[in-house]
């Protein structure tokens, strides 16, 4: 009888306090009832096709929420809520720059500031496409990165070609048109950037499997491919393409901080 009664005079004093102490990142503050949580830190975006992948440090907030805005001083207006240190939003379209900004918020509704760090993004379209050898199959074997679709080598709108002639060839479309041999690469991602120098103008380039290379278009477009398969009759890759003229963003990658940070904010949830 005493542990009851006990019990029911601490639910009493719960009942009667409500969210009078908030509890996060291993502090307890009491009775501050609207001290909201600190403001997320390393706040970082992640390009994805019609979509901006977001990260940042967990600091024991209850849950994040994330604003988005068209340029950095502008408005920011809230696009969603997430109890993780991570959030996609899938409302972003291909081609257009966007602006986010971080808060946390306690369990007693308590917001944070907005997060200090500049962060931007313009998401760009991905996909796989097959180029069949120019000289057995000349209508299927050049690439329109605009089109995303295959069109003849020498159709007015083709950025690149393939042919084979006991090697594997990728060639440039017009004489506008760059390539830029990034060499031997381990994940789509790893080219995050179009570099800045290296390019070679109208160029015919050797190709070979697990390879990446970066297009610079003859209308001031970057698109990035990764060679994952190649025959005498075709040619397998991945591709992204940047939409919005001259940004170099293709996608920008995850260091290994974030990635354990992510880890560590899901290992809690569960």
């Amino acid at each position: 009888m005493k542990r009851l009664a006990i019990i029911g005079v601490l639910l009493s004093l719960l009942t009667s306090f409500g969210c009078d102490v908030v509890v996060y990142d291993d502090y307890c503050y009491h009775p501050h009832r609207d001290y909201p949580p600190p403001v997320p830190t390393n706040v970082h975006s992640v390009t994805g096709d019609n979509r901006v992948y977001l990260y940042w440090n967990p600091c024991g907030a209850c849950r994040y929420r994330i604003y988005r805005g068209y340029n950095e001083t502008g408005y920011y207006y809230l696009v969603g809520e997430t109890s993780s240190s991570y959030f996609v939003d899938f409302s972003a379209e291909n081609g257009e720059t966007y602006y986010y900004a971080i808060s946390s918020v306690s369990c007693c509704g308590a917001e944070s500031e907005l997060s200090y760090d500049i962060v931007f993004d313009t998401p760009r379209p991905e996909g796989f496409a097959i180029l069949w050898d120019a000289d057995s199959y000349p209508d299927d074997s050049g690439y329109d990165f605009s089109e995303y679709s295959l069109v003849p080598r020498d159709y007015p709108s083709a950025d690149i070609y393939f042919n084979y002639d006991g090697r594997y060839w990728l060639s440039a479309a017009n004489s506008m048109t760059d390539i830029l041999i990034y060499g031997q690469i381990y994940s789509f991602d790893d080219i995050d950037y179009a570099p800045e120098n290296g390019y070679i103008p109208g160029a015919t380039v050797e190709i070979y499997p697990g390879w990446g290379y970066v297009i610079w278009t003859c209308d001031n477009h970057f698109a990035k491919l990764w060679i994952t398969e190649a025959t005498p009759e075709y040619v397998q890759f991945e591709w992204a393409y940047q939409t919005d003229t001259g940004n170099p963003e293709l996608r920008e990658r995850m260091n290994e901080k974030i990635k354990q940070l992510n880890k560590e904010d899901k290992d809690e949830v569960l």
